[in-house]
């Protein structure tokens, strides 16, 4: 109804035009008048052919470079527009719709620089481009979108406006063409520095995980067919001039659990979450090379569980859902950990990231700390935001026991993060 009432308006344009100028010659006469009547009836012709000539049957095309991108690179798009009728249209305007999600940057390390200046990490694009394509049939032109942030992003339509020389009459149509773009957060190395779990024998915590030891040294006994000869121990064997060889008992499984904080918080800063979340996928990635059990929970607006297997499958999964999260929640963090607290295993060495800390939040990592075998906080927050009730709560956090690791620009414009465990 709306594009009839359009269609009806710009056609009594056109010749309310044409019997202004008609009239004119008529009633006025002579050879200036018929003149200027005849000179501007092709265009008169022209406005009703771009009237009538249809925009909405075109063939559009979009071509991605890549499906699949890490933040802060960039991918290029074709686009192709193909014409059935091939009327000489004066000009056209190819306008892309973007998604809300593109409309920021990835610098990699620079976003880091002055994390309080977030709103450097919003960027207005617009992709829009004039073509004069008379009778060209096929249309192209090409584009390129640098600084891809993390998240999936979904490219929705174009928008084609075209009209005639003067502007009288103007045609525009919305095309549906759907592609879709998964932007994976940016990942470093990660140096663990201290060390984060011990094993049930021994004095001294170890953090070897990088070694794939599955026995502990117990005892010996006498030698039996099958027994390995690096496991004979020659010192016994000496003294009681017999054969003896080493006997082990299977360590204690340690199982590691990453919790990542995803609730929104009016005070929460955007750059800090992104941090948060570049982290993660980092400390995912250094861990999934060690021989630990490893377990990942994320909790916002839903619960994420990824549980203790480690698969190419999960792995992809996981790697997914950090590229897609977002924070969202309107349930408080401390509450959520206070209800996984239950269904968490004891025993288990609990890494929880996190770019908000309250004391609710410092109250459930105390409680989580003693379910757990050790915790380690890491806290994701700009320098200059560091109040004095974030260092009491940090305090008080490591009076616990609980290995407190703030994460602020020093940090996080490093090539590789470098964190005491």
């Amino acid at each position: 109804m709306r594009q009839t009432l359009q269609f009806t308006a710009k056609l009594l344009v056109v010749l309310t035009l044409f019997a202004v100028l008609f009239s004119y010659a008529m009633f006025q006469g002579g050879f200036v008048s018929w003149f200027l009547f005849y000179a501007f009836l092709p265009f008169l012709v022209y406005m009703t052919g771009v009237l009538l000539y249809p925009i909405n049957d075109w063939k559009v095309e979009r071509k991605l470079s890549k499906r699949v991108a890490t933040g802060g690179e960039g991918v290029e798009v074709d686009v192709t527009l193909t014409r059935r009728i091939p009327f000489p249209i004066y000009y056209c305007v190819i306008e892309e719709y973007l998604p809300e999600s593109l409309k920021k940057q990835d610098r990699h390390l620079e976003k880091f620089r002055d994390m309080e200046k977030a709103d450097e990490f919003q960027q207005d694009r617009m992709v829009k481009k004039v073509m004069f394509p008379w009778f060209k049939r096929h249309l192209r032109y090409h584009y390129e979108l640098e600084k891809l942030p993390r998240g999936d992003h979904e490219f929705k339509a174009f928008r084609i406006k075209t009209g005639d020389f003067f502007g009288f009459v103007k045609k525009e149509h919305v095309y549906r063409e759907e592609d879709k773009l998964l932007v994976f957060p940016y990942k470093r190395p990660v140096k663990l520095r201290e060390r984060v779990y011990s094993f049930e024998q021994g004095a001294s915590p170890s953090f070897k995980l990088n070694e794939k030891n599955t026995n502990v040294v117990t005892g010996v006994r006498e030698y039996m067919q099958g027994d390995r000869f690096a496991w004979v121990d020659w010192k016994t064997t000496a003294k009681k001039n017999q054969m003896m060889t080493k006997e082990f008992e299977q360590e204690k499984s340690v199982d590691m659990l990453i919790i990542l904080n995803a609730v929104y918080h009016p005070s929460m800063n955007p750059v800090s979450f992104e941090g948060s979340v570049e982290f993660t996928a980092s400390l995912l990635e250094e861990l999934h090379k060690k021989s630990s059990q490893l377990a990942f929970m994320t909790l916002g607006d839903g619960r994420a569980y990824f549980p203790f297997h480690q698969n190419h499958s999960q792995t992809h999964k996981i790697q997914g859902h950090l590229a897609k999260i977002k924070p969202l929640g309107r349930v408080p963090f401390s509450q959520q950990l206070d209800r996984e607290r239950a269904q968490i295993p004891s025993g288990t060495i609990a890494l929880v990231i996190s770019h908000h800390l309250d004391g609710n939040t410092e109250q459930s990592l105390v409680k989580l700390a003693k379910k757990s075998k050790r915790l380690v906080f890491f806290y994701v927050r700009p320098r200059e935001q560091m109040n004095f009730q974030d260092h009491q709560h940090i305090k008080l956090l490591k009076n616990q026991g609980i290995v407190v690791q703030v994460l602020s620009e020093e940090q996080l414009t490093r090539q590789e993060f470098e964190v005491s465990t």
